[in-house]
């Protein structure tokens, strides 16, 4: 769970109960630099359930989205995890990394640290749309 990628396809998988059709993502603004924090997934707001099992629940708890001027970014995701058989939590945080080029008013993402993917995105005012893998992803300032 400590990886951009799987974390994102949870969260597309979870959302996939719900009719969604394709995202569409606006023209970016020229200046995407910022931090932002994640509002919803497919349309649900969080907490969000990443990983359900026999024996645990995972729930994205916060994800927050740092886009730097260097043209890198990195994103922390933070997990409250619930054990079934002692009913004890505890808190897991997973980190990922890369790089991001400007094209065509879309924001291109690459992962370096976490995973080998690539995503779009852009930034519309204090809005950061993501979209992976058939979901999409929101954020805000």
């Amino acid at each position: 769970m400590r990886r951009l990628s799987l974390l994102l396809s949870l969260l597309v998988a979870v959302g996939c109960a719900a009719d969604v059709t394709d995202p569409a993502l606006a023209p970016t603004d020229a200046n995407v630099v910022g931090t932002f924090s994640l509002t919803s997934s497919n349309g649900r707001l969080l907490p969000i359930i990443a990983r359900l099992t026999s024996d645990e629940e995972w729930d994205l708890t916060s994800d927050q989205f740092v886009i730097g001027a260097d043209n890198t970014w990195t994103e922390t995701t933070t997990y409250l995890i619930t054990s079934f058989a002692t009913a004890g939590t505890s808190t897991q945080f997973s980190t990922s990394s890369g790089t991001y080029a400007i094209s065509n008013n879309t924001i291109n993402f690459v992962m370096t640290v976490g995973g080998m993917a690539g995503f779009t995105g852009s930034v519309t005012g204090k809005t950061l749309s993501l979209l992976y893998n058939g979901g999409s992803f929101i954020y805000s300032r």
